[in-house]
Protein backbone atom coordinates (compact mmCIF):
# COMPACT_ATOMS: atom_id res chain seq x y z
CA UNK A 1 0.00 0.00 0.00
CA UNK A 2 1.23 3.41 -0.98
CA UNK A 3 0.69 5.21 2.30
CA UNK A 4 -0.61 8.25 0.82
CA UNK A 5 -2.62 10.26 2.87
CA UNK A 6 -6.20 9.35 2.58
CA UNK A 7 -9.29 9.35 5.73
CA UNK A 8 -10.95 10.98 5.40
CA UNK A 9 -7.75 9.40 4.67
CA UNK A 10 -12.05 10.42 4.90
CA UNK A 11 -13.57 9.91 5.49
CA UNK A 12 -15.13 7.55 7.99
CA UNK A 13 -12.95 5.88 6.12
CA UNK A 14 -12.52 2.64 8.59
CA UNK A 15 -16.14 3.40 9.58
CA UNK A 16 -15.65 6.02 8.24
CA UNK A 17 -15.39 7.64 4.94
CA UNK A 18 -18.41 5.81 3.43
CA UNK A 19 -20.40 4.59 6.44
CA UNK A 20 -19.76 7.49 8.62
CA UNK A 21 -20.00 10.19 5.80
CA UNK A 22 -16.40 11.29 5.24
CA UNK A 23 -14.90 13.28 7.29
CA UNK A 24 -11.52 11.90 6.68
CA UNK A 25 -8.93 11.57 4.64
CA UNK A 26 -9.08 8.37 2.81
CA UNK A 27 -9.07 4.98 5.14
CA UNK A 28 -11.85 2.23 5.26
CA UNK A 29 -14.91 1.71 5.97
CA UNK A 30 -15.74 0.01 9.52
CA UNK A 31 -16.20 -3.59 9.88
CA UNK A 32 -18.46 -3.91 12.42
CA UNK A 33 -19.44 -1.30 15.11
CA UNK A 34 -18.30 -1.06 18.18
CA UNK A 35 -20.20 -3.50 20.58
CA UNK A 36 -21.05 -1.90 23.89
CA UNK A 37 -18.27 -1.00 26.34
CA UNK A 38 -16.60 -3.36 28.50
CA UNK A 39 -16.55 -3.86 31.77
CA UNK A 40 -13.35 -2.06 33.03
CA UNK A 41 -11.92 0.20 35.74
CA UNK A 42 -13.12 3.48 34.99
CA UNK A 43 -10.52 6.03 36.13
CA UNK A 44 -12.12 9.60 37.91
CA UNK A 45 -13.27 12.07 35.16
CA UNK A 46 -10.96 15.18 35.24
CA UNK A 47 -12.89 18.88 35.83
CA UNK A 48 -13.57 20.47 32.61
CA UNK A 49 -11.28 22.66 31.15
CA UNK A 50 -12.06 26.04 30.10
CA UNK A 51 -10.50 27.18 27.29
CA UNK A 52 -7.68 29.43 28.01
CA UNK A 53 -8.75 33.35 28.06
CA UNK A 54 -6.96 35.00 25.13
CA UNK A 55 -3.55 36.71 26.10
CA UNK A 56 -2.18 40.39 24.60
CA UNK A 57 -1.42 39.54 21.31
CA UNK A 58 -1.39 40.60 17.86
CA UNK A 59 -5.06 41.11 16.04
CA UNK A 60 -5.96 38.28 14.18
CA UNK A 61 -5.37 38.75 10.37
CA UNK A 62 -7.76 40.65 8.49
CA UNK A 63 -7.87 39.61 4.33
CA UNK A 64 -6.75 41.65 1.59
CA UNK A 65 -8.95 42.95 -0.62
CA UNK A 66 -9.85 39.96 -3.34
CA UNK A 67 -7.76 40.85 -6.88
CA UNK A 68 -10.73 39.40 -8.11
CA UNK A 69 -14.65 39.40 -7.07
CA UNK A 70 -15.60 35.72 -7.62
CA UNK A 71 -18.97 35.43 -9.13
CA UNK A 72 -21.70 33.79 -7.56
CA UNK A 73 -24.65 31.17 -8.61
CA UNK A 74 -27.42 29.75 -8.19
CA UNK A 75 -27.01 25.80 -9.20
CA UNK A 76 -29.07 22.72 -8.90
CA UNK A 77 -28.33 20.42 -6.18
CA UNK A 78 -27.46 16.56 -7.04
CA UNK A 79 -29.81 13.54 -7.01
CA UNK A 80 -29.48 10.80 -4.60
CA UNK A 81 -30.55 11.07 -1.04
CA UNK A 82 -30.50 13.85 0.73
CA UNK A 83 -29.81 15.34 3.76
CA UNK A 84 -33.07 14.94 6.47
CA UNK A 85 -35.04 18.43 7.54
CA UNK A 86 -35.27 21.68 5.22
CA UNK A 87 -34.00 21.40 1.43
CA UNK A 88 -30.50 22.17 0.52
CA UNK A 89 -30.08 24.94 -1.36
CA UNK A 90 -26.79 24.79 -3.93
CA UNK A 91 -24.43 27.42 -5.48
CA UNK A 92 -21.36 27.75 -7.46
CA UNK A 93 -18.62 30.30 -7.21
CA UNK A 94 -16.69 31.34 -10.06
CA UNK A 95 -12.98 32.07 -8.80
CA UNK A 96 -9.48 32.13 -10.30
CA UNK A 97 -6.96 29.25 -10.67
CA UNK A 98 -4.62 31.52 -9.41
CA UNK A 99 -5.85 34.42 -6.87
CA UNK A 100 -2.26 36.25 -8.38
CA UNK A 101 -3.16 35.91 -11.35
CA UNK A 102 -6.67 37.52 -12.01
CA UNK A 103 -6.55 36.37 -16.14
CA UNK A 104 -5.30 32.38 -15.21
CA UNK A 105 -8.30 29.75 -16.16
CA UNK A 106 -11.44 30.21 -14.26
CA UNK A 107 -12.59 26.87 -11.68
CA UNK A 108 -16.13 26.74 -10.57
CA UNK A 109 -16.36 25.60 -6.77
CA UNK A 110 -19.22 24.10 -5.34
CA UNK A 111 -20.80 24.26 -2.08
CA UNK A 112 -23.85 22.86 -0.63
CA UNK A 113 -25.44 24.62 2.21
CA UNK A 114 -27.64 22.72 4.79
CA UNK A 115 -30.33 24.93 6.24
CA UNK A 116 -30.05 24.82 10.34
CA UNK A 117 -33.11 22.06 11.47
CA UNK A 118 -34.86 25.02 14.15
CA UNK A 119 -36.26 28.09 12.65
CA UNK A 120 -34.38 30.40 14.14
CA UNK A 121 -30.90 30.62 12.45
CA UNK A 122 -27.87 32.16 13.54
CA UNK A 123 -25.82 34.53 11.72
CA UNK A 124 -22.68 32.41 11.62
CA UNK A 125 -22.28 29.03 10.12
CA UNK A 126 -20.66 25.86 10.38
CA UNK A 127 -18.03 25.27 7.32
CA UNK A 128 -16.78 21.73 6.75
CA UNK A 129 -13.08 21.18 6.01
CA UNK A 130 -12.39 17.75 4.72
CA UNK A 131 -9.44 15.42 4.41
CA UNK A 132 -7.68 13.69 1.83
CA UNK A 133 -6.31 15.56 0.30
CA UNK A 134 -8.84 14.53 -2.28
CA UNK A 135 -12.48 14.46 -0.63
CA UNK A 136 -15.25 16.74 -1.19
CA UNK A 137 -17.45 17.86 1.27
CA UNK A 138 -20.87 17.17 -0.56
CA UNK A 139 -19.58 13.54 -1.72
CA UNK A 140 -21.61 11.74 0.96
CA UNK A 141 -24.35 14.44 2.31
CA UNK A 142 -26.24 12.53 4.06
CA UNK A 143 -23.78 10.63 6.20
CA UNK A 144 -21.72 13.85 6.94
CA UNK A 145 -25.46 15.62 7.49
CA UNK A 146 -25.30 12.85 10.38
CA UNK A 147 -22.60 13.58 12.00
CA UNK A 148 -22.65 17.15 12.02
CA UNK A 149 -26.75 17.32 13.43
CA UNK A 150 -25.90 18.56 16.41
CA UNK A 151 -24.23 21.55 15.35
CA UNK A 152 -26.70 22.32 12.73
CA UNK A 153 -29.77 22.44 15.07
CA UNK A 154 -29.30 26.26 15.19
CA UNK A 155 -26.60 26.94 12.09
CA UNK A 156 -26.31 26.18 8.57
CA UNK A 157 -23.37 24.24 7.69
CA UNK A 158 -21.69 24.14 4.54
CA UNK A 159 -20.03 21.71 2.62
CA UNK A 160 -17.32 22.84 0.01
CA UNK A 161 -15.71 20.81 -2.41
CA UNK A 162 -12.62 22.08 -2.47
CA UNK A 163 -10.69 23.00 -5.83
CA UNK A 164 -10.49 19.73 -7.96
CA UNK A 165 -12.55 18.07 -5.79
CA UNK A 166 -16.35 16.56 -5.74
CA UNK A 167 -18.73 18.33 -7.94
CA UNK A 168 -16.05 21.79 -8.29
CA UNK A 169 -14.60 21.81 -12.36
CA UNK A 170 -11.87 21.21 -12.95
CA UNK A 171 -11.52 17.50 -11.20
CA UNK A 172 -8.71 15.92 -10.40
CA UNK A 173 -10.64 12.17 -10.05
CA UNK A 174 -8.74 9.57 -12.09
CA UNK A 175 -11.04 7.36 -12.76
CA UNK A 176 -9.27 5.22 -15.44
CA UNK A 177 -6.73 4.17 -12.88
CA UNK A 178 -7.21 0.83 -11.39
CA UNK A 179 -8.16 0.75 -7.63
CA UNK A 180 -5.75 -2.53 -7.30
CA UNK A 181 -2.91 -0.35 -8.12
CA UNK A 182 -4.20 2.60 -6.13
CA UNK A 183 -3.83 0.84 -3.02
CA UNK A 184 -1.41 -1.87 -3.27
CA UNK A 185 1.78 0.70 -4.46
CA UNK A 186 1.05 0.04 -8.37
CA UNK A 187 0.92 3.87 -9.08
CA UNK A 188 3.72 4.99 -12.16
CA UNK A 189 4.78 8.16 -13.31
CA UNK A 190 2.77 7.01 -16.19
CA UNK A 191 -0.14 6.93 -13.79
CA UNK A 192 0.35 10.29 -12.57
CA UNK A 193 1.32 12.14 -16.17
CA UNK A 194 -2.12 10.86 -17.79
CA UNK A 195 -4.34 11.67 -14.48
CA UNK A 196 -3.23 15.27 -15.20
CA UNK A 197 -2.59 15.55 -18.50
CA UNK A 198 -6.14 17.05 -19.09
CA UNK A 199 -5.77 19.78 -16.53
CA UNK A 200 -2.42 21.00 -18.14
CA UNK A 201 -3.77 20.71 -21.68
CA UNK A 202 -6.51 22.90 -20.62
CA UNK A 203 -3.71 25.38 -19.43
CA UNK A 204 -4.14 25.50 -15.64
CA UNK A 205 -1.17 25.10 -13.55
CA UNK A 206 -0.53 21.97 -11.12
CA UNK A 207 0.91 24.25 -8.33
CA UNK A 208 -2.41 25.96 -8.01
CA UNK A 209 -4.53 22.95 -7.08
CA UNK A 210 -2.60 22.83 -3.20
CA UNK A 211 -3.77 24.48 0.12
CA UNK A 212 -2.56 28.15 -0.30
CA UNK A 213 -4.75 28.78 -3.28
CA UNK A 214 -7.43 26.76 -1.59
CA UNK A 215 -7.73 28.91 1.58
CA UNK A 216 -7.79 31.82 -0.91
CA UNK A 217 -11.06 30.70 -2.23
CA UNK A 218 -12.51 30.11 1.21
CA UNK A 219 -11.82 33.38 1.88
CA UNK A 220 -13.69 34.29 -1.49
CA UNK A 221 -16.66 31.99 -0.80
CA UNK A 222 -16.98 33.68 2.75
CA UNK A 223 -17.44 36.59 0.91
CA UNK A 224 -19.75 35.86 -1.76
CA UNK A 225 -22.17 34.42 0.61
CA UNK A 226 -22.04 37.74 2.84
CA UNK A 227 -20.82 35.86 5.59
CA UNK A 228 -19.25 37.95 8.06
CA UNK A 229 -18.06 35.29 10.68
CA UNK A 230 -18.00 31.38 10.40
CA UNK A 231 -17.10 28.35 12.66
CA UNK A 232 -14.37 25.78 10.95
CA UNK A 233 -14.75 22.66 11.64
CA UNK A 234 -11.66 20.54 9.95
CA UNK A 235 -10.66 16.86 9.55
CA UNK A 236 -7.31 15.46 9.42
CA UNK A 237 -5.78 17.26 5.67
CA UNK A 238 -8.66 19.87 6.41
CA UNK A 239 -6.67 21.03 9.18
CA UNK A 240 -3.61 21.91 7.09
CA UNK A 241 -6.47 23.72 5.21
CA UNK A 242 -7.99 25.46 7.88
CA UNK A 243 -4.24 26.61 9.48
CA UNK A 244 -4.15 28.44 5.62
CA UNK A 245 -7.14 29.91 6.04
CA UNK A 246 -5.99 31.30 9.46
CA UNK A 247 -3.48 32.95 7.75
CA UNK A 248 -4.88 35.08 5.51
CA UNK A 249 -8.65 35.18 7.20
CA UNK A 250 -8.69 34.89 10.71
CA UNK A 251 -10.22 37.70 11.37
CA UNK A 252 -13.70 35.97 10.16
CA UNK A 253 -13.00 32.52 12.07
CA UNK A 254 -15.44 32.88 14.78
CA UNK A 255 -14.24 28.92 16.28
CA UNK A 256 -12.29 26.32 15.16
CA UNK A 257 -12.86 22.62 15.70
CA UNK A 258 -9.89 20.25 14.76
CA UNK A 259 -10.93 16.92 14.13
CA UNK A 260 -7.60 14.36 14.00
CA UNK A 261 -5.19 17.49 12.95
CA UNK A 262 -2.72 16.68 10.17
CA UNK A 263 -0.09 19.49 10.41
CA UNK A 264 1.35 21.04 7.62
CA UNK A 265 5.05 19.68 8.16
CA UNK A 266 4.20 16.42 9.00
CA UNK A 267 5.04 13.72 6.06
CA UNK A 268 3.56 9.68 6.27
CA UNK A 269 7.54 9.06 6.64
CA UNK A 270 7.93 11.06 9.47
CA UNK A 271 9.82 8.41 12.45
CA UNK A 272 6.91 9.77 14.84
CA UNK A 273 3.95 8.14 12.48
CA UNK A 274 5.78 5.31 11.90
CA UNK A 275 6.74 4.54 15.66
CA UNK A 276 2.74 5.28 16.78
CA UNK A 277 1.97 2.31 14.89
CA UNK A 278 4.32 0.23 16.59
CA UNK A 279 3.38 1.60 19.65
CA UNK A 280 -0.52 1.27 18.29
CA UNK A 281 -0.05 -2.81 18.01
CA UNK A 282 1.58 -2.35 21.64
CA UNK A 283 -1.46 -0.72 22.95
CA UNK A 284 -3.70 -3.17 21.19
CA UNK A 285 -2.32 -6.30 22.69
CA UNK A 286 -2.01 -4.52 26.32
CA UNK A 287 -5.58 -3.49 25.88
CA UNK A 288 -6.85 -6.68 24.76
CA UNK A 289 -4.94 -8.33 27.74
CA UNK A 290 -6.94 -6.18 30.14
CA UNK A 291 -10.29 -7.31 28.80
CA UNK A 292 -11.14 -10.79 30.16
CA UNK A 293 -13.30 -11.77 27.28
CA UNK A 294 -10.74 -10.62 24.50
CA UNK A 295 -7.96 -12.19 26.39
CA UNK A 296 -9.73 -15.64 26.96
CA UNK A 297 -10.41 -15.54 23.03
CA UNK A 298 -6.60 -14.34 21.99
CA UNK A 299 -4.58 -15.67 24.26
CA UNK A 300 -1.83 -15.49 21.85
CA UNK A 301 -2.29 -11.93 20.30
CA UNK A 302 1.22 -10.82 21.95
CA UNK A 303 3.37 -11.86 18.81
CA UNK A 304 0.40 -12.43 16.54
CA UNK A 305 2.11 -9.62 14.04
CA UNK A 306 5.22 -11.37 14.00
CA UNK A 307 4.28 -14.52 13.52
CA UNK A 308 2.35 -13.47 10.48
CA UNK A 309 5.07 -11.36 9.14
CA UNK A 310 7.09 -14.14 9.25
CA UNK A 311 4.95 -16.66 7.52
CA UNK A 312 4.14 -14.52 4.60
CA UNK A 313 7.80 -13.09 4.41
CA UNK A 314 8.37 -17.28 4.00
CA UNK A 315 6.08 -17.79 1.56
CA UNK A 316 3.46 -14.71 0.44
CA UNK A 317 0.65 -16.27 -0.98
CA UNK A 318 -2.40 -15.48 -3.49
CA UNK A 319 -5.55 -14.13 -2.29
CA UNK A 320 -8.67 -14.08 -4.57
CA UNK A 321 -10.68 -11.02 -4.53
CA UNK A 322 -13.90 -10.57 -5.59
CA UNK A 323 -15.77 -7.40 -6.62
CA UNK A 324 -19.05 -6.49 -5.12
CA UNK A 325 -20.70 -5.26 -7.73
CA UNK A 326 -19.61 -6.74 -10.83
CA UNK A 327 -18.54 -9.87 -9.30
CA UNK A 328 -14.93 -10.16 -11.11
CA UNK A 329 -12.25 -12.15 -9.75
CA UNK A 330 -8.51 -10.75 -9.02
CA UNK A 331 -5.66 -12.55 -7.87
CA UNK A 332 -3.84 -10.63 -5.42
CA UNK A 333 -0.27 -11.33 -4.14
CA UNK A 334 -0.52 -11.17 -0.48
CA UNK A 335 2.65 -10.52 0.98
CA UNK A 336 4.16 -9.09 4.48
CA UNK A 337 3.81 -4.96 3.60
CA UNK A 338 1.04 -4.90 2.17
CA UNK A 339 -0.44 -6.62 5.14
CA UNK A 340 1.57 -4.83 7.60
CA UNK A 341 -0.13 -1.21 5.67
CA UNK A 342 -3.55 -2.63 5.53
CA UNK A 343 -3.26 -3.24 9.70
CA UNK A 344 -2.12 0.01 10.23
CA UNK A 345 -4.90 1.99 8.53
CA UNK A 346 -6.97 0.02 10.34
CA UNK A 347 -6.15 0.02 13.73
CA UNK A 348 -5.31 3.80 13.90
CA UNK A 349 -8.67 4.76 12.01
CA UNK A 350 -11.47 5.77 14.48
CA UNK A 351 -13.19 2.57 16.01
CA UNK A 352 -11.20 0.22 13.27
CA UNK A 353 -8.88 -1.54 15.68
CA UNK A 354 -12.51 -3.13 17.46
CA UNK A 355 -12.57 -6.15 15.10
CA UNK A 356 -8.71 -6.34 14.89
CA UNK A 357 -7.79 -8.78 17.28
CA UNK A 358 -10.65 -11.37 15.89
CA UNK A 359 -9.14 -10.57 12.43
CA UNK A 360 -5.37 -11.13 12.88
CA UNK A 361 -6.12 -14.12 14.99
CA UNK A 362 -7.96 -15.55 11.76
CA UNK A 363 -5.80 -14.19 9.80
CA UNK A 364 -2.39 -15.89 10.81
CA UNK A 365 -3.77 -19.50 11.65
CA UNK A 366 -5.75 -19.30 7.48
CA UNK A 367 -1.80 -17.84 6.18
CA UNK A 368 -0.13 -20.35 8.35
CA UNK A 369 -2.29 -23.52 7.22
CA UNK A 370 -2.21 -22.54 4.13
CA UNK A 371 1.50 -22.04 3.67
CA UNK A 372 2.10 -25.27 5.02
CA UNK A 373 -0.04 -26.92 2.79
CA UNK A 374 1.25 -25.08 -0.13
CA UNK A 375 5.01 -25.78 0.92
CA UNK A 376 3.66 -29.53 1.12
CA UNK A 377 2.88 -29.80 -2.29
CA UNK A 378 5.80 -27.84 -3.33
CA UNK A 379 3.66 -24.84 -5.70
CA UNK A 380 1.63 -21.36 -4.24
CA UNK A 381 -2.27 -22.04 -4.06
CA UNK A 382 -5.25 -19.68 -4.06
CA UNK A 383 -6.32 -18.12 -0.86
CA UNK A 384 -9.89 -17.86 -1.18
CA UNK A 385 -10.93 -16.34 2.16
CA UNK A 386 -13.55 -13.70 2.38
CA UNK A 387 -12.54 -12.53 5.92
CA UNK A 388 -9.02 -12.00 5.04
CA UNK A 389 -10.16 -10.33 1.72
CA UNK A 390 -12.48 -7.96 3.96
CA UNK A 391 -9.56 -7.19 5.71
CA UNK A 392 -7.13 -6.24 2.56
CA UNK A 393 -9.86 -5.10 -0.13
CA UNK A 394 -12.96 -4.02 2.01
CA UNK A 395 -16.04 -3.20 -0.36
CA UNK A 396 -15.39 0.39 0.30
CA UNK A 397 -12.06 0.65 -1.50
CA UNK A 398 -13.12 -0.66 -5.24
CA UNK A 399 -15.09 2.64 -4.86
CA UNK A 400 -12.76 4.69 -3.68
CA UNK A 401 -11.71 6.36 -6.71
CA UNK A 402 -15.22 7.31 -7.57
CA UNK A 403 -15.39 10.11 -5.91
CA UNK A 404 -11.58 10.52 -4.39
CA UNK A 405 -9.57 13.41 -6.39
CA UNK A 406 -6.41 11.47 -5.99
CA UNK A 407 -4.98 14.09 -8.61
CA UNK A 408 -5.25 16.76 -6.06
CA UNK A 409 -3.64 14.20 -3.27
CA UNK A 410 -0.83 14.22 -5.85
CA UNK A 411 -0.51 17.51 -6.75
CA UNK A 412 -0.43 18.43 -2.84
CA UNK A 413 1.53 15.80 -1.88
CA UNK A 414 4.53 16.68 -4.55
CA UNK A 415 4.08 20.04 -3.55
CA UNK A 416 3.29 20.59 0.53
CA UNK A 417 4.57 17.13 1.40
CA UNK A 418 7.76 15.25 -0.48
CA UNK A 419 9.95 18.04 -0.16
CA UNK A 420 10.21 17.86 3.40
CA UNK A 421 11.22 14.56 3.94
CA UNK A 422 14.42 12.82 2.18
CA UNK A 423 12.08 9.21 1.29
CA UNK A 424 15.55 7.05 1.59
CA UNK A 425 16.49 8.61 4.79
CA UNK A 426 13.85 8.15 6.64
CA UNK A 427 12.78 4.87 5.03
CA UNK A 428 16.47 3.74 7.10
CA UNK A 429 15.46 5.10 10.13
CA UNK A 430 12.40 3.31 10.58
CA UNK A 431 14.30 -0.57 9.49
CA UNK A 432 14.12 -1.27 13.33
CA UNK A 433 10.41 -0.71 13.64
CA UNK A 434 9.37 -3.95 10.98
CA UNK A 435 7.62 -5.97 11.26
CA UNK A 436 4.62 -3.51 12.41
CA UNK A 437 5.33 -0.95 9.28
CA UNK A 438 7.53 -1.43 6.15
CA UNK A 439 8.74 1.55 5.35
CA UNK A 440 9.96 0.97 2.01
CA UNK A 441 6.15 0.36 1.26
CA UNK A 442 5.07 3.89 2.36
CA UNK A 443 4.60 6.98 -0.04
CA UNK A 444 5.31 4.57 -2.95
CA UNK A 445 2.91 6.36 -5.07
CA UNK A 446 5.06 9.91 -4.73
CA UNK A 447 8.32 8.02 -5.37
CA UNK A 448 7.04 7.39 -9.16
CA UNK A 449 4.66 10.82 -9.41
CA UNK A 450 6.42 13.66 -8.25
CA UNK A 451 9.38 13.68 -10.45
CA UNK A 452 7.27 12.96 -12.97
CA UNK A 453 5.08 15.99 -12.26
CA UNK A 454 8.18 18.39 -11.54
CA UNK A 455 5.99 20.83 -9.56
CA UNK A 456 7.75 23.65 -7.40
CA UNK A 457 8.12 23.51 -3.75
CA UNK A 458 5.54 25.55 -1.57
CA UNK A 459 7.10 28.54 0.06
CA UNK A 460 8.91 27.88 3.38
CA UNK A 461 6.36 30.27 5.07
CA UNK A 462 4.01 27.82 4.81
CA UNK A 463 4.97 25.71 7.43
CA UNK A 464 5.03 28.17 9.97
CA UNK A 465 3.13 27.57 12.83
CA UNK A 466 0.43 29.81 13.25
CA UNK A 467 -0.09 31.94 15.88
CA UNK A 468 -3.95 32.65 16.60
CA UNK A 469 -6.02 33.72 19.14
CA UNK A 470 -9.21 31.78 17.80
CA UNK A 471 -11.16 29.69 20.23
CA UNK A 472 -10.32 25.75 19.22
CA UNK A 473 -11.05 22.59 20.15
CA UNK A 474 -8.60 19.94 19.20
CA UNK A 475 -9.84 16.52 19.00
CA UNK A 476 -7.54 13.49 18.82
CA UNK A 477 -7.80 9.78 19.04
CA UNK A 478 -5.03 7.61 20.76
CA UNK A 479 -4.84 5.24 18.38
CA UNK A 480 -4.56 7.37 15.87
CA UNK A 481 -1.90 6.27 12.90
CA UNK A 482 -2.70 8.54 10.49
CA UNK A 483 -1.97 11.58 12.26
CA UNK A 484 0.31 11.58 14.99
CA UNK A 485 -1.54 12.67 18.22
CA UNK A 486 1.65 14.69 19.75
CA UNK A 487 1.52 16.84 16.13
CA UNK A 488 -1.76 18.17 17.09
CA UNK A 489 -0.71 18.78 20.68
CA UNK A 490 2.28 20.64 19.04
CA UNK A 491 -0.54 22.76 17.44
CA UNK A 492 -2.39 24.34 20.69
CA UNK A 493 1.08 25.53 21.76
CA UNK A 494 0.07 28.59 19.14
CA UNK A 495 -3.12 28.37 18.94
CA UNK A 496 -3.30 30.06 22.15
CA UNK A 497 -7.11 29.41 23.17
CA UNK A 498 -7.01 25.91 22.63
CA UNK A 499 -8.91 23.10 24.34
CA UNK A 500 -7.03 19.89 23.46
CA UNK A 501 -9.16 16.80 24.19
CA UNK A 502 -8.13 13.35 23.97
CA UNK A 503 -9.95 9.89 23.31
CA UNK A 504 -8.65 6.49 24.87
CA UNK A 505 -10.35 4.03 22.92
CA UNK A 506 -10.25 5.60 19.23
CA UNK A 507 -7.81 6.28 16.56
CA UNK A 508 -8.40 9.30 13.71
CA UNK A 509 -11.46 10.87 12.95
CA UNK A 510 -12.87 11.20 16.60
CA UNK A 511 -15.82 13.23 14.43
CA UNK A 512 -17.47 10.43 12.71
CA UNK A 513 -16.28 7.82 15.76
CA UNK A 514 -18.09 9.70 18.71
CA UNK A 515 -21.59 11.04 19.61
CA UNK A 516 -19.91 12.08 22.70
CA UNK A 517 -16.94 13.65 20.16
CA UNK A 518 -20.17 15.64 18.53
CA UNK A 519 -21.95 16.59 21.21
CA UNK A 520 -18.79 18.45 23.03
CA UNK A 521 -17.93 19.86 19.43
CA UNK A 522 -21.53 21.22 18.99
CA UNK A 523 -21.79 22.73 22.43
CA UNK A 524 -18.13 24.28 21.84
CA UNK A 525 -19.28 26.02 18.77
CA UNK A 526 -22.18 27.28 21.00
CA UNK A 527 -20.81 28.84 24.05
CA UNK A 528 -17.22 28.95 22.81
CA UNK A 529 -16.15 26.97 26.03
CA UNK A 530 -15.82 23.11 27.15
CA UNK A 531 -18.53 21.92 29.48
CA UNK A 532 -19.42 19.23 31.24
CA UNK A 533 -20.07 16.98 28.27
CA UNK A 534 -16.05 16.43 27.96
CA UNK A 535 -17.10 14.35 30.80
CA UNK A 536 -18.31 11.34 28.78
CA UNK A 537 -17.38 8.14 29.17
CA UNK A 538 -16.19 7.69 25.68
CA UNK A 539 -12.92 9.74 26.04
CA UNK A 540 -11.53 7.71 28.84
CA UNK A 541 -12.47 4.39 28.14
CA UNK A 542 -10.01 1.60 26.05
CA UNK A 543 -12.15 -0.11 23.31
CA UNK A 544 -13.77 -2.80 23.36
CA UNK A 545 -13.16 -5.29 21.45
CA UNK A 546 -15.10 -7.78 19.41
CA UNK A 547 -14.21 -11.18 19.92
CA UNK A 548 -15.07 -12.94 16.34
CA UNK A 549 -15.34 -12.04 12.95
CA UNK A 550 -18.07 -9.42 11.61
CA UNK A 551 -21.19 -11.58 11.16
CA UNK A 552 -20.34 -14.48 13.52
CA UNK A 553 -21.07 -15.03 16.92
CA UNK A 554 -18.99 -14.15 19.64
CA UNK A 555 -16.70 -16.35 21.21
CA UNK A 556 -17.87 -17.66 25.04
Amino acid sequence: MSGRRRFAWAVGLLALCAAAGGLLGYAIDRLAAPPAPATVATPASPAPEPVPAAPPAAAAPVAAPLPVQPVLGEVPCPDGPLPAGPAPRCRSVRVPSDWQRPDSPPLDLFVMILPALNGATAVDPVVLLSGGPGQGGSDDPRGTAAILAPMRATRDVLLVDQRGTGRSRPSLRCPALDPLRYWFGGVTAADAVACLAPLRDAGYRLEDFDSGQSAADLRALRGALGIAAWNVVATSYGGVLAQALLRIDGAAVRSLVLNSPAAADATWLDLDRLTAIRQAHRRMVEDCAAQPACARAFPRLDHAVERLAAALERRPLTLRLHHPGSGRVSDLRLDWPMVAAVLALRLGNAGGMVPLPALLDHAERVVSARGEADAGIGGAGVLDDPAVAALVMPSSFWHALDTLAYGLNLTVGCRENRPRVDAAAARRAAVSLRPYIVADAVETDYDAACPALALAPADGGFYRPVESDVPALILTGVYDTLTVPARAEALGRTLHRAALLPFRGLGHDVLGASACGRTIAARFIETLAVGEEANCMERFLPPAFATSLPGRAATP
